[in-house]
């Protein structure tokens, strides 16, 4: 017996291979990842808002005897009709690497933006070693400049204005976080920020990084300049599929998935789960779509586990759907923002429990019904939506 791959450390790899376990399945279990398995929040959140925070704090539990780990080994390629995987190991030796079954869970990379001009003083944040780099330049009196006005730009503006940086938001949307929440919600949390003293450039696009040897500013399309100590671009990420190409999977857009979060286009036992794979969900409609919560990939990641122990036992027909109710938070200020479901999908927000600090409950509807649910310091108020939300199917 081969065994086991999973690819990925993150909480979705980590709760496959643990159901997998507890589904009963003896023979080893590998992970292969660049990268030490990490509770990946903090890194927009606390690795951000303390001086000093030890990797010893971060990762996520772990047990030596359970699993094997290649931790600093890149996954190259992968032939699913062999069932083996190319590796690179820290040493830049390649081996291959046999298997029985396969979890795809590689996630995700941060995007960048495809500007000219010099690249030091540019930050992205997707790893703990992205948010140790930057927090030392998240200090009183910096000039910070963020790109995106997304969940992770705002998480990182609030961070960085409290130890007294000077920031300037750049985005292109209207009302920041409004493709996530929506304009009215959007402007209640960009409301706070400005209180605090964070500056929008809203509707504007940057189109240079200025400076020689490091980043001194950007330039945008209208040809206003902002100076900049440090910038980052939070705007958005890719998948990491590369090491997936040629194996007749659906890469569109993360890796296509059917209902059980079984890969689809291989007959082999291979399992995608979290924030890469694109998965229908019974709840919100027929539709795959890749969702990026810290909650949803760990629950996947369990469902995927559950599957790939029934597909290495040849009991294809107990596999089970995945039905979950996404759910995020976020932590900006004194400001704790919670939601359930998917409120993007709403065409129509009703705000509900409001008061004059703007703490509320927005509901998001489509045409047929509730679709997502978003508090602002309401959190205690809002569970039992979850309950309402499971009742769609």
């Amino acid at each position: 017996m081969n065994g086991v791959v999973v690819v990925g450390t993150g909480i979705a790899g980590v709760r496959a291979a643990e159901a997998l376990r507890a589904s009963g399945y003896q023979e080893e279990i590998a992970f292969i990842s660049p990268e030490t398995p990490i509770y990946r929040p903090a890194v927009s959140k606390e690795a951000l808002q303390t001086p000093v925070v030890g990797r010893a704090t971060m990762p996520l539990k772990r047990s030596a005897d359970e699993f094997t780990w290649l931790l600093g080994h890149q996954v190259e390629s992968v032939d699913l009709v062999a069932k083996s995987l190319v590796v690179r190991t820290p040493e830049a030796e390649i081996h291959t690497r046999a298997f029985d079954g396969l979890v795809i869970a590689s996630g995700l990379r941060s995007r960048q933006l495809p500007i000219s001009g010099p690249t030091r003083g540019r930050f992205t944040l997707r790893t703990l070693d992205d948010a140790q780099e930057l927090e030392p330049h998240l200090k009183a009196g910096a000039k910070i400049v963020i790109i995106g006005s997304g969940f992770i730009g705002c998480e990182v503006a609030a961070s960085a204005v409290a130890r007294g940086a000077d920031v300037t938001v750049i985005s292109p949307e209207i009302t920041p976080l409004a493709t996530s929440i929506g304009v009215e919600l959007g402007e209640r949390i960009a409301s706070k920020h400005r209180i605090e003293g964070v500056a929008f450039v809203l509707n504007a696009s940057v189109i240079e990084f200025l400076g020689t040897a490091s980043v001194t500013g950007v330039r945008l399309s209208d040809g206003t300049q902002v100076n900049a100590d440090v910038v980052v671009e939070a705007v958005g990420s890719i998948p990491n599929t590369e090491w997936l190409v040629g194996n007749n999977l659906d890469l569109a857009d993360g890796v296509l998935t059917d209902q059980f979060l079984r890969a689809v286009g291989t007959t082999a036992s291979v399992v995608a789960c979290g924030d890469i794979a694109r998965h229908p969900n019974a709840l919100f409609g027929p539709l795959a779509r890749r969702i990026e919560h810290w909650t949803v990939s760990g629950d996947m990641g369990t469902h995927a586990g559950r599957t790939l122990s029934r597909l290495l036992a040849g009991s294809d027909n107990e596999c089970q759907a995945f039905t979950h109710v996404p759910s995020f938070w976020s932590d900006q200020y004194e400001m704790q923002i919670q939601s359930f479901g998917i409120p993007s999908l709403g065409t129509e927000v009703s705000i509900i429990e409001s008061d004059a600090a703007g703490n509320c409950i927005a509901e998001y509807r489509d045409a047929t019904a509730l679709v997502g649910v978003v508090a602002i310091n309401r959190t205690s108020e809002i569970a039992y939506y979850r309950k309402l939300l499971n009742s769609r199917i």
